[in-house]
């Protein structure tokens, strides 16, 4: 049987995330156009969002506001398409490196909204601790460090933002060299004209992040990569 349905792995918001120029209902409009059943919201997550924000809120009130991203996202979907939350966190010292995140609850990081002082190995910990999964982002993105293997447990393989240069070819070659990595694919998705042109494919449509982690556990899915169109976006 063909897989049919589309889980988004790599979305952000204006919102949450300056880099981004969509709206949560913009972004959900164009994923039901697309025809995708799920998107993961992986806002960014660092001290550059953080220090953005009014320096006499609280952490965990700072962290509140980061979330209205992944909510309003919630609240445009309704019961059209699913929303899960994730995130792309960036640590001290990493030249800006990201990874992403899945399975975590709304309560994990109220609980956890020093997480982004701390570096990777810490927040690897914090992350296995509670049943979750970290994946490197864009691992051959200009300015990015590799990550150790051991303590992640995936690589994304095929990044599609239009406006970055990711080296998709040389992630995957990475990957395999590390039969334990899982593999994701993610849009990168920011802007409205950004076309979605990756994410996963499965049987039955993602529903819940608990669903979410024992699909890439297994690894019962299939990689989305639309190259040729991620090209025409550039021009």
């Amino acid at each position: 049987m063909e897989r049919k349905f589309k889980t988004e792995m790599h979305c952000h918001t204006r919102t949450s995330s300056p880099c981004a120029g969509a709206t949560p209902e913009e972004t959900v409009q164009k994923y039901i156009e697309y025809g995708y059943s799920t998107i993961v919201v992986t806002e960014h997550l660092n001290q550059y969002v953080f220090n953005r924000y009014d320096s006499s809120m609280s952490p965990r009130e700072k962290m509140e506001l980061w979330l209205e991203g992944y909510r309003k996202m919630k609240a445009a979907a309704g019961d059209k398409i699913n929303i899960l939350l994730g995130a792309e966190i960036s640590f001290p010292n990493t030249n800006g490196t990201d990874f992403l995140i899945y399975g975590p609850t709304e309560e994990f990081f109220l609980n956890n909204p020093d997480m982004i002082d701390h570096d990777r190995w810490w927040n690897c910990a914090l992350v296995h601790n509670n049943g979750n999964m970290i994946f490197q982002s864009h691992p051959f993105r200009f300015g990015m460090m590799l990550c150790e293997t051991h303590i992640i447990d995936g690589i994304e393989i095929y990044n599609g933002h239009n406006d970055q240069d990711s080296h998709n070819q040389m992630s995957e070659h990475w990957a395999e060299m590390f039969p334990h990595l899982k593999h994701v694919s993610g849009t990168d998705h920011h802007d409205v004209n950004h076309v979605p042109t990756a994410g996963i494919l499965t049987d039955e449509p993602i529903t819940t992040n608990e669903q979410l982690l024992q699909v890439l556990r297994e690894g019962n899915y299939d990689i989305i990569r639309d190259e040729e169109t991620r090209k025409k976006m550039q021009g």
